[in-house]
């Protein structure tokens, strides 16, 4: 299975009733909300030494009333220098928040990097390189990456995905040599019963009205567009150390089956759990212990039960054809890919765009740059940077 994720290596991180010391990333949003819930629900095992937010200053206040961490990070000065009035402490702000905050202290187990974007690659990049345990639901990390941060992995089970689909695939696969291939499964996002033509002009109150899951705006669009299962297919590359043929999509509406794995005899099996991001991160944070949480709804086989899996219609979601695209050609595309999605994002939420303009611009975007080989982490920022650059160039034209 690689280095990623090893049963061996993740027993010997959680032991007995010794609390693991963590410092989350990103602990106001939809990711860090469960992981804060499922520390609420086992103050023995866990305990948040360091918490960072975006913006939500009250939010933020809220967690520091109530969990007392050592040190608190807004990623916004302003929102940085508004919840430091408020509170009379200290409070790391900007790109401080991010990695000064925990880089340079000895108190710190693990890291849980809920950040949004391509913000979540530096602090995993360096915890990783230091030796820390990294859980992430930041794949957007790895899609940029990817092979700066497998590099820099110091042991087996380093670096655990906080996400339904990948968690289910490492809690079925058992023998890596046994896999034939895995299977992401998709909601097929908020529009997925809509016509072509009404999908095109769908408002963002309509694609944010998610059938299945509660998340973020961002991630909310994506699973719309699929771009968000095609960020997860690059992901499930470097996870599980498997090419791209042997990583297939389903779409499955219920959303009760998180992914599937494919052996050589034939046999498949699948994790089965009501679509609820606490039970990844319990699981994730406290394997292998498997505890109660009455918080947790649990499926009812009292109630009727369908499961439906349909192959997505590549032809109505281009954003997963570049997705693939970019895993193909890898170096500066995968980078290129993610800024021109967040920026089309942004520009749809925002009211410039229509709903079927995402993919329009990112192919623009995209298509726009040669391949180039990225030889250092730093030349991520560099295509970042650029990528988004001409994005900006093209959407005053759009």
């Amino acid at each position: 299975m690689g280095k990623i994720l090893s049963e061996e290596k993740n027993k010997c991180f959680h032991s007995g009733n010794l609390q693991v010391r963590l410092a989350v990333l990103g602990a106001t949003g939809s990711v860090g909300s469960a992981v804060m819930d499922v520390i609420r629900a086992f103050p023995d095992f866990l305990k948040p030494v360091v918490l960072v937010a975006c913006s939500s200053v009250e939010k933020m206040e809220k967690l520091f009333m109530e969990f007392s961490p050592k040190r608190i990070g807004m990623f916004s000065e302003e929102a940085a220098e508004g919840l430091e009035r408020r509170l009379g402490v200290n409070v790391y702000a900007g790109e401080s928040s991010l990695l000064d905050i925990w880089l340079d202290f000895n108190d710190i187990d693990a890291l849980v990097v809920c950040l949004p974007g391509i913000n979540g690659f530096k602090p995993i990049y360096e915890a990783v390189k230091r030796g820390k345990k990294v859980f992430f639901s930041t794949k957007e990390a790895l899609v940029v990456g990817g092979d700066f941060i497998l590099r820099e992995l110091r042991f087996e089970g380093q670096l655990v995905p906080l996400d339904s689909e990948h968690w289910s695939i490492f809690s079925c696969m058992g023998n890596r040599d046994c896999v034939k291939r895995i299977f992401l499964t998709a909601s097929g996002g908020s529009l997925r019963d809509y016509s072509h033509e009404d999908r095109k002009l769908a408002l963002p109150s309509q694609v944010l009205s998610h059938p299945v899951w509660k998340m973020g705006k961002k991630i909310t669009v994506d699973s719309a567009t699929m771009m968000n299962k095609g960020f997860e297919v690059i992901e499930a590359c470097y996870l599980f150390n498997l090419p791209l043929d042997n990583i297939s999509i389903l779409v499955h509406r219920e959303g009760y089956v998180h992914g599937m794995v494919e052996f050589l005899d034939g046999s498949i099996k699948a994790l089965i759990f009501y679509p609820d991001m606490r039970l990844v991160v319990q699981e994730a944070l406290l394997y292998p212990s498997i505890l109660e949480n009455p918080n947790l709804r649990k499926v009812d086989f009292n109630e009727k039960m369908i499961l439906s899996f349909d192959l997505p219609d590549f032809e109505e979601y281009p954003c997963l054809n570049y997705a693939y695209y970019a895993a193909k050609v890898g170096g500066n595309m995968p980078v290129i890919l993610n800024a021109a999605d967040e920026i089309g994002v942004s520009l749809f939420l925002s009211g410039k765009f229509n709903f079927g303009d995402i993919p329009k611009f990112i192919r623009k975007v995209l298509l726009h740059f040669p391949e180039e080989e990225i030889k250092d982490p730093e030349e991520i920022l560099f295509w970042d940077k650029e990528a988004r650059k001409f994005a900006e160039e093209v959407s005053k034209s759009w």
